[in-house]
């Protein structure tokens, strides 16, 4: 048992980068396979039932997209100055007369610890780092990206029921015939509107959900793992930066993907009460049968899944944490038993 405790730290070593560069591989081949899909995703986003149809609708449609932008780009910083400290920190953090180690461990067909061989194996790993990183980054903000445009649709078809009362008071006359016949079409409209949302969500899902359910799985041991190389190293050294920026771009990587989720479902949640207020009291009986059918449909909000099994959402974002840590104090009580 001994010999065995005694290989958890060369075994925890650079795991969490195998199983990162294991799903990443995952998330390319499901890009590739599904690439005309996914192009007709991106234009199913331009379709006429998504379109803002008021300033209110466009100013949260432009804040949503700013938003996208800068946490992507924030988390793609995040990634390059991670990438730039493992290349760094082994010139660094080495005690006087220690030889330079390479900034990932592995094993590889040929020595390592001579001239050229070990300045190229050096170059290879932090470039292949990089490129992974930014590739992985690129691919996961892009479905997060998607999840944040249901959540945005959702929104604006919230404001659609909402301004049917405003609309209405431009006529003084309720029951005059043309206004209750755009109070009619309106609700058509809005109920395709739920329709294409429900349909564009399924399709996110049936693409994505093999990506998804990976990721999840993997970043509890992933986030267990880095923890415990944390602990191995001294706080003030350039590794436990690079360690903890690696961390914060995995934990950042599964929250946007549940922050949108959760998202969805809070908007969702309010499509019965938006519409609710709107005027259907002197309207038709078949406008007020159709509106108790789609607010029947809504009373059961829209959740994403992964797997059919991990729903988006902050609760799960937080089972997540608490599994990593369960599994990281089982596995440093293992260590600090074998010291």
């Amino acid at each position: 048992m001994i010999e065995v405790y005694g290989d958890i730290e060369k075994m925890t070593e650079t795991s969490f980068l195998l199983l990162t560069n294991s799903n990443q591989a995952l998330k390319i081949y499901v890009f590739l396979f599904n690439g005309s899909r996914v192009w007709t995703f991106i234009e199913n986003l331009n379709k006429n039932e998504f379109k803002p149809q008021n300033s209110v609708q466009r100013n949260s449609l432009s804040e949503e997209i700013k938003i996208s932008k800068a946490t992507s780009k924030i988390f793609l910083f995040m990634c390059f100055v991670t990438c730039c400290l493992w290349g760094i920190f082994p010139f660094l953090d080495r005690q006087p007369g220690e030889k330079i180690r390479l900034p990932l461990s592995g094993w590889y067909p040929f020595g390592t610890d001579t001239s050229p061989s070990f300045e190229l194996v050096y170059a290879y790993q932090i470039f292949a780092t990089w490129i992974n990183g930014m590739g992985n980054i690129t691919m996961d903000t892009f479905i997060s990206g998607a999840i944040m445009a249901i959540s945005v649709q959702l929104k604006i078809l919230n404001n659609s029921f909402e301004v049917m009362t405003v609309q209405n008071y431009q006529s003084r006359n309720l029951r005059c015939e043309s206004t209750l016949k755009n109070l009619r079409r309106a609700l058509v409209k809005n109920i395709v509107h739920y329709k294409s949302i429900l349909q564009l969500s399924a399709e996110m899902t049936s693409l994505f959900t093999i990506c998804m359910t990976s990721q999840f799985a993997v970043s509890v041991i992933i986030i267990c793992m880095t923890m415990f190389q944390m602990s191995l190293v001294s706080v003030a050294s350039l590794q436990f930066l690079s360690m903890l920026l690696y961390q914060a771009c995995i934990l950042l990587e599964i929250f946007l993907w549940c922050y949108y989720g959760n998202e969805v479902i809070i908007e969702s949640e309010k499509l019965t009460q938006s519409a609710y207020v709107c005027e259907w009291i002197e309207c038709t009986k078949e406008f007020k049968k159709d509106l108790l059918f789609f607010m029947t449909r809504t009373q059961f909000p829209l959740k994403l899944y992964a797997g059919g099994y991990f729903t988006l959402s902050l609760g799960t974002y937080m089972a997540i944490l608490k599994s990593s840590w369960s599994y990281f104090a089982v596995l440093n009580s293992m260590h600090t038993e074998e010291v």
